[in-house]
This record gives C-alpha cells, structure tokens and sequence, in this order.
C-alpha cells in the first residue's frame, strides 16, 4: 500500500501501468480515485485493478503512439 502523502499527489492524475501478461513494450494508462485508493481504474474501460498486482512506470517513460492509439514504454526502460 502507498503512503498517504503520495497517494494524495496521485489522485486523479493519469498514472501508466503494465498488469500482468502485457508485453514489456505496452504498458495501460489509468487513476487512482480518492474514495478507492487500493485500486487503478482503466482509463479506457470501465474495470479497475489493485494497484499491488501492477507494475507502476513513470510518466517520462511512457509516450503515446497515435496510429495505433497505445502507450508505449521508452526502450530505455524495458
């Protein structure tokens, strides 16, 4: 679980992530609502997922491909 300073810079802001089973190079952008800060909830879909079953990366490692409408994790970071 997250501290509570840091859960209170995350909420609501887009928080990427990579569920298990993804591949390394894809990773899902989501957020953390404040009245359910155990779970990430799917930016594009209507379903959430426990924050403690993903692996979080930083937003200056992700960029957005526009063609084929995915988040992309840089090289750098895989």
């Amino acid at each position: 679980m997250l501290a509570p300073n840091v859960l209170q810079l995350l909420f609501m802001e887009t928080i990427y992530f990579q569920p298990k089973g993804i591949k390394p190079q894809y990773c899902e952008a989501g957020m953390i609502h404040e009245s359910d800060p155990k779970h990430i909830w799917y930016l594009d879909e209507p379903c959430k997922i426990l924050i403690s079953e993903v692996k979080i990366i930083t937003k200056e490692n992700v960029t957005y491909d526009k063609k084929s409408r995915s988040y992309l994790v840089r090289q750098s970071c895989l």
